[in-house]
């Protein structure tokens, strides 16, 4: 009898996982029966990310369920964002006391950039109100781990905390300076950077003692002005950022209390297997030496005719996106539903044994595809996030 190629051992093994390891998931379930897959893997991890490719509306619509369903099944108490830790930190004194101003000035410094719309503006009021029906000890806080992309936001940040403590040292002076300028040079951020940090350096023990808590925080923000003058004017820009965004999160993690961890972050941060000249943000997680080996996992985002916002200075642009792997019939063919998910990782799956890469985009070159994630979130026919007035 002849063979039959391995390949249609393949499409007849890939459609019958598929057709098993999904579910449909519907946004306003608020028992989540469309995540139910996902529960049997929830006490062995301890940090759960997901993917997008920004600007579609229903990110955000995912990002506040998973939010609610990880709270609910693991009470996990740190939203990881992929912001800096000034913002976050501003945020979280908005999620403590509702004052909506507080929102309003992080935002301005804001547009033209991935995060100026109004569902991502939105978002934060949306857990401000549901982590007001948690108790004190439950309420989700936001850690962001990214570099500084706009140091007005670095320096009003710092002065904050500057006046909070009544410092009216050297330092108060660098600060006022600079939040008060609308725009910097390359060179008048590093000017600024280094005159902060030679000043905390110097007096190090008195500015510990003034400052409390607050001197890690100062030196991290002021860290990370240096670190995005290395990430825009470096030649590796995925690589160094991710690095970045690694070390950062270790040394927050020192001073965090224990506890999971959820976030939702740009789609290559989450994969868990390095590319050539990059280690991820959760691959550098689960590398050997890391406390996280074996405890993260990951949820890519996949689009299948969605549009996506693209927000400048002059003008709001809005395209199309398809990132779904389109030769892969056997996925294609079970989109019945706006929103699908694929679990990669169980017993007999195909994406344990081979590289099938169901992006059409950022492809690998080694290992299988749940080295990456675990699993896939197909999206399908989304609209675009609103967009904020250009004027505003």
């Amino acid at each position: 009898m002849r063979e039959r190629p391995r390949r249609d051992f393949l499409k007849e093994d890939l459609k019958s996982y598929l057709n098993k390891e999904h579910s449909f998931i519907d946004i306003d379930d608020e028992k989540f029966q469309g995540l139910s897959m996902l529960d049997s893997k929830l006490d062995s991890k301890d940090i759960f990310l997901a993917g997008e490719n920004h600007g579609v509306e229903a990110n955000v619509k995912l990002r506040m369920m998973f939010l609610k369903y990880f709270k609910e099944r693991t009470n996990f108490k740190y939203y990881l964002c992929e912001l800096p830790y000034s913002m976050t930190s501003t945020l979280n004194r908005y999620l403590e006391s509702g004052d909506e101003e507080i929102l309003a000035n992080i935002y301005k410094a804001l547009k033209g950039t991935d995060a100026w719309n109004k569902d991502d503006y939105r978002h934060w009021i949306d857990l401000y109100r549901f982590n007001k029906g948690l108790s004190k000890e439950d309420k989700i806080v936001a850690i962001g781990i990214d570099i500084e992309h706009q140091p007005k936001n670095a320096f009003l940040f710092m002065d904050y905390i500057l006046k909070k403590r009544n410092i009216t040292e050297k330092i108060k002076s660098y600060t006022e300076e600079a939040k008060n300028k609308e725009s910097f040079s390359d060179g008048e951020v590093k000017s600024f950077y280094e005159k902060i940090k030679e000043e905390m350096v110097k007096d190090e023990e008195k500015y510990k003692k003034l400052l409390g808590e607050d001197y890690f925080s100062i030196m991290l923000v002021n860290n990370n002005l240096l670190n995005m003058l290395d990430v825009y004017g470096g030649n590796n820009f995925a690589g160094i950022r991710d690095r970045k965004m690694s070390e950062n999160f270790q040394m927050i993690f020192k001073t965090l209390n224990g506890g999971k961890y959820f976030g939702q972050m740009g789609l290559s941060h989450v994969f868990q297997e390095s590319f050539p000249y990059v280690d991820w943000f959760a691959s550098s997680l689960n590398k050997e030496e890391s406390k996280f080996k074996g405890k993260v996992l990951s949820i890519a985002y996949a689009y299948r005719d969605c549009k996506y916002l693209y927000p400048t200075r002059r003008k709001n642009y809005v395209g199309t996106i398809n990132t779904l792997e389109r030769s892969i019939k056997e996925l294609d063919e079970l989109l019945d539903s706006p929103l699908t998910l694929f679990a990669l990782d169980e017993e007999g799956s195909p994406f344990r044994e081979k590289l099938i890469w169901p992006l059409e985009h950022k492809n690998p070159l080694k290992g299988v595809t749940s080295d990456y994630f675990q699993y896939l979130l197909v999206i399908k026919d989304s609209k675009e996030m609103e967009a904020f007035p250009i004027h505003k």
